[in-house]
């Protein structure tokens, strides 16, 4: 089993990254790390492929000569390398997170989960909870918190080929739970649950692509970074909904420990999240899209002009994603 681990970092090398340097080594994965303006020059760590801006123009990616400095979106260069590494998955994280002694686990494409009942919009860390507390993800509309949640009695073994862990310790909810709750210390429980119908943003703090799918990890870049990972994910979540790919959320095998981050700044930035990821799954939701992988590329244009359309984008969006798909179709 061939798998590539991507981080993004402006950060000098910490404990996580040395964590994870250490398990990808043992397992045989590769550990690909991007690195941007704000990275310390002297980054370094003991296994892994660490690129600079420097390393990453000197690849024959387009991408990776128009995509803009300090931009989480350099994450896309990555990916890209992992494609033409031909691994069968890749699987992302974020440089504040700690991998659990399972993190490095042998990853199944199959797997038997709990199936959600419901068509709309969910909560799915209160399925995950240990103890009854108000907790959502980052990037949930606020209006749908308390939704109730219907799962069915029977069991489904299938094909899942994006999965989406949860993380513990200070997991993935946005800046008003952060504003709201000073100590945040989460415990999750080891679940396997299938999204099936319903809709739940994912993230990029600790999620598993199979070769299938990946060229839907484009990182769109004209929007903000506490955005990008979101708007990717409901995007992702249409197009695989008309090919009746299904998405497994699992606990727990990461804590994040998060790095310092100005919550009005982080607010600031979530506003749009706050607003519009409604109003964009809505669009989404009633795009013809056309059904097979080989559609994949039409079907990321179709959204993206339709998003642009409607003010989400910039219009250079649709600059950076034509570049994404030419590098993927090249390396393919």
């Amino acid at each position: 089993m061939n798998v590539s681990l991507i981080i993004t970092t402006i950060n000098r090398p910490n404990n996580n990254i040395r964590s994870f340097s250490k398990g990808c080594k043992i397992n045989n994965w590769d550990f690909i790390v991007i690195g941007d303006k704000k990275t310390p020059n002297n980054f370094n760590f003991s296994y892994g492929n660490y690129l600079n801006i420097s390393n990453q123009k000197k690849l024959k990616f387009k991408f990776a000569n128009i995509c803009p400095y300090n931009n989480y979106a350099r994450k896309n260069i990555g990916y890209l390398i992992a494609f033409s590494k031909k691994n069968n998955f890749i699987v992302e994280t974020d440089d504040d997170n700690s991998p659990k002694k399972n993190f490095f686990k042998s990853i199944d494409l199959i797997h038997r989960a709990k199936v959600i009942k419901n068509d709309s919009w969910i909560n799915i860390y209160k399925i995950f909870l240990k103890k009854k507390l108000q907790i959502w993800p980052r990037g949930l509309p606020l209006d749908e918190i308390n939704k109730k949640i219907i799962i069915k009695k029977k069991l489904v073994k299938k094909k899942f080929f994006l999965q989406q862990g949860v993380a513990e310790g200070n997991p993935d909810v946005d800046a008003i739970f952060r504003l709201l709750n000073d100590n945040i210390d989460i415990k999750f429980k080891n679940d396997k649950i299938s999204l099936s119908n319903a809709i739940s943003p994912f993230n990029s703090q600790n999620t598993i692509w199979h070769k299938s799918i990946f060229k839907l990890m484009y990182l769109p870049v004209t929007c903000s970074m506490r955005c990008t990972d979101i708007w990717r994910s409901l995007v992702t979540l249409k197009i695989m909904q008309v090919n009746n790919f299904d998405i497994l959320f699992f606990g727990t095998n990461i804590f994040q420990k998060r790095n310092l981050h100005n919550l009005m700044d982080d607010f600031s930035q979530e506003v749009p999240l706050y607003l519009d990821s409604k109003k964009i799954y809505k669009i989404l939701n009633k795009l013809k899209l056309k059904k097979g992988i080989k559609n994949f590329s039409w079907n990321l244009i179709y959204c993206y002009k339709t998003l642009i359309k409607n003010n989400f984008f910039d219009k250079n969006e649709l600059v950076y994603l034509k570049a994404w798909l030419n590098d993927c179709k090249i390396l393919n």
